[in-house]
């Protein structure tokens, strides 16, 4: 969650691309900020990529490590 957009649209410095996943069943960081915040990220023309996995409460599934890898792998050559 982005607490002061206002702050951070300021200090905006690179604009890296950026990988944001999360569980939709997550009690609790709501599922809605992801959403927020790739709003946000996209209005500052800021690549970013989003993953919602379904039925994923607060953790790190594998099919997450898995697409983690993989946008690593997409986008940062050696």
């Amino acid at each position: 969650k982005i607490i002061n957009k206002n702050d951070l649209s300021k200090r905006i410095k690179s604009k890296t691309n950026i990988l944001m996943i999360h569980g939709d069943s997550d009690p609790i960081v709501p599922p809605n900020n992801l959403l927020d915040t790739k709003d946000f990220l996209i209005r500052h023309k800021i690549n970013v990529e989003t993953l919602m996995i379904k039925n994923c409460e607060h953790h790190i599934p594998l099919e997450a490590s898995s697409v983690a890898l993989n946008f690593i792998k997409r986008n940062f050559n050696n």
